[in-house]
């Protein structure tokens, strides 16, 4: 079945979403024949639902035929076609340093650890309008925990939702109380973070006893709210031998979440030293082919597994290329698994910092898989790292390095 087969299902979710509205601009109208140039590439995916009538593939990124939808197709078409250097589409941003739980696993945990200030309210709001004006598309708010930010419900509102959606990755921990009011602000999508199938397993994990619960509760308020929302998970070398796929499969199958993000263990924050459980690549050949078996099942929620984007088979890496990640102190990184920074917020403009993230020798050209998994990319850059180094390190630092050790 291929992807505009998956677009004629009759019984995918409808979901209502007043914020989304079909693009009715000629030249946004004339892109939607540019979409067929990805059904190749969209063919191992499907749809996660209707939203107001027009097909969401994905819980961060806008239904295609929307008018924030007409922006990502319009960046890809300057790219692709008009040989246009690349522009962001999504920003992975760390709202705030605070957490509720302690994750062994946390992609942050050193950030959060830096004791530098984070970004006031009206920073976050400028940064957030800078971004629209790249022809950003796509806002994530990540953490720390999201929820535990004084005025999220302000920032999720702020975001012109004509231009982009803002959706969320949040562990569930304040997320059923908050729900509604994060509806009535205009959140497009939720993740609700599970390491395990395994309800003992996942509070282990996370420091927190009743972690597991929490998070289902959350996910189903989402539903009964008729909201979007997916579970995120990651699997481990010896994760996928124990089936820990086909675990959170039926689990998210039970739940009736409508997505799930897959993620390699990729060896960063907390983990950024320990690579012993990373996926080799006959593991990724194996997970890309679970993901396209699960998208192609017409039951049960899609898979958006980084095994298959991050791969020739999928779109590559993203980071610096259509994505970037801007920590809770301003810190502007390729994304939220590599700790190098191209500047600070505080200090430049964004588009200056893209630009020379752009222009750099590592993230200047597309990358076919991801490079904090690539162990020639980690040799030339995360291994030069000494111990005991304050993340993230200025790029400058890392080019120094290298000259030094050739």
């Amino acid at each position: 079945m291929d992807f505009f087969e998956h677009l004629q299902r009759t019984d995918l979710p409808r979901v209502a979403h007043p914020f989304i509205r079909k693009a009715t601009g000629l030249s946004d109208r004339l892109l939607s024949g540019y979409l067929k140039l990805f059904n190749t590439r969209l063919k191992p995916m499907k749809p996660i639902a209707l939203v107001n009538g027009l097909p969401a593939y994905d819980l961060t990124q806008p239904p295609l035929e929307s008018e924030a939808g007409a922006r990502v197709l319009r960046t890809g078409f300057n790219y692709m076609v008009l040989k246009k250097g690349a522009r962001p589409i999504n920003m992975v941003l760390m709202t705030n340093m605070a957490c509720d739980m302690k994750c062994r696993h946390c992609s942050a945990k050193l950030y959060m650890k830096s004791g530098r200030k984070p970004l006031e309210y009206g920073e976050i709001v400028d940064l957030i309008d800078q971004f629209v004006e790249l022809g950003g598309a796509s806002f994530i708010f990540s953490g720390g925990e999201p929820t535990l930010h004084p005025r999220l419900l302000d920032l999720v509102a702020h975001v012109p939702k004509s231009k982009s959606v803002v959706s969320m990755f949040s562990n569930g921990s304040r997320l059923a109380e908050m729900a509604e009011e994060l509806k009535a602000a205009g959140l497009f999508g939720t993740l609700v973070s599970l390491d395990s199938a395994c309800r003992e397993e996942h509070d282990d994990v996370r420091g927190m006893q009743g972690g597991y619960d929490r998070a289902l509760a959350a996910a189903r308020r989402l539903r009964e709210l008729d909201m979007l929302v997916g579970l995120s998970t990651y699997i481990t070398h010896p994760g996928l031998a124990n089936g820990d796929f086909d675990k959170i499969v039926r689990l998210g199958t039970d739940m009736g979440v409508h997505q799930l993000f897959v993620f390699d263990t990729v060896p960063t924050g907390a983990f950024l030293n320990e690579t012993s459980l990373v996926l080799t690549p006959e593991d990724r050949v194996k997970l890309r082919e679970l993901t396209k078996a699960q998208n192609a099942n017409p039951s049960g929620p899609a898979i958006m597994g980084q095994s298959w984007v991050n791969s020739c088979e999928g779109f590559g890496c993203f980071a610096g290329f259509y994505q970037l990640y801007v920590s809770a102190a301003g810190d502007v990184m390729p994304c939220d698994f590599t700790p190098v920074t191209f500047g600070n917020i505080r200090e430049e403009r964004l588009e200056t910092i893209w630009q020379r993230m752009r222009s750099s020798e590592d993230w200047g050209t597309r990358f076919p898989e991801c490079r904090m998994q690539d162990p020639m990319f980690r040799k030339n850059t995360i291994d030069l790292i000494e111990p005991g180094t304050q993340l993230p390190v200025p790029y400058e630092q890392i080019l120094e390095m290298r000259a030094r050790k050739r």
